[in-house]
């Protein structure tokens, strides 16, 4: 049962960057995560009442949620949606699969006990590798608008790593649906002045492919996937849970050619055994 739960995980946070990029296509950036974290926040909000969940009052509480609200919700989920504007959605789930090295390296400076030892060194060349092997043809074309749109990628996944860091060092003692809720709530409410301000969605006439790919990605890529990956930790262990990271861009690349009818290249096939090389041996 554990091993269904964490493939059904994999494949439905791996189907969010093709939400995203049918979503894109009609809906800009601000606007589309901005009400992809409020729906989101108003169901997380709903079960929390409803399971009578304590709910956290203290200031120091929501000081941290607002910064998981930037660090693992805004800012990530604003610069995968604006770089899937230019690449395809199964790079963008490559790419994101770089955030365990990044986490690697930050924690080896910021915390005590966590060190580059030398198999991870090895792991995060591979994983270098990998990037670079994958932005080679459009450096070489001179494609800035695609080199930029990955560059967003890989800094999101630097903003998932810190997240990954300050979660640990913090969020210890808080409920994980609590948690998650704040997150979420306080994403929704940094990124919903940005779409008013800059895009004024009230006029924007989404197509019903990209309402129905919006409405997986607050359902299924975050509602329901954060349900499934917290009774995963509560079944198993974090360990056991953080293998998803090697399902989740295998799924994208897959949902990306089969859906999307994104091209699957040996170049993009290389990247993918570099990158994920480099995470396995960084997270041994």
């Amino acid at each position: 049962m554990n091993l269904v739960l964490l493939l059904l995980l994999g494949a439905m946070w791996g189907s969010s960057y093709m939400f995203i990029k049918v979503t894109v296509a009609d809906v800009p950036p601000f606007t589309l995560v901005a009400g992809r974290l409020l729906m989101a926040a108003v169901i997380l909000w709903g079960i929390l009442l409803a399971r009578r969940q304590p709910v956290a009052r203290s200031r120091s509480a929501w000081a941290a949620f607002a910064v998981m609200g930037l660090l693992n919700g805004a800012v990530p989920y604003v610069l995968i949606t604006w770089g899937e504007q230019t690449i395809s959605s199964g790079l963008a789930a490559l790419l994101q699969a770089t955030m365990p090295i990044f986490t690697v390296i930050m924690a080896h400076f910021i915390t005590e006990d966590e060190h580059i030892r030398p198999r991870r060194i090895v792991g995060i060349v591979a994983g270098f590798a990998g990037v670079l092997v994958l932005m080679l043809p459009d450096l070489r074309q001179g494609l800035r608008e695609n080199i930029m749109g990955q560059m967003a990628i890989v800094v999101s996944s630097v903003s998932y790593a810190g997240a990954t860091i300050f979660a640990k060092r913090v969020l210890r003692g808080h409920a994980p649906l609590m948690a998650t809720t704040g997150q979420i709530t306080t994403g929704a409410l940094f990124t919903l002045p940005l779409s008013l301000v800059f895009e004024r969605p009230f006029g924007l006439s989404p197509s019903p492919e990209a309402l129905g790919s919006w409405l997986g990605l607050v359902l299924i890529g975050t509602v329901v996937a954060y349900v499934i990956y917290y009774g995963l930790l509560a079944r198993t262990s974090a360990t056991y849970t953080s293998t998803v990271t090697y399902i989740i861009p295998v799924n994208g690349l897959i949902l990306g050619a089969l859906v999307l009818g994104e091209p699957l290249t040996i170049v993009i096939l290389a990247s993918a055994v570099l990158i994920l090389a480099g995470v396995l041996l960084v997270s041994k």
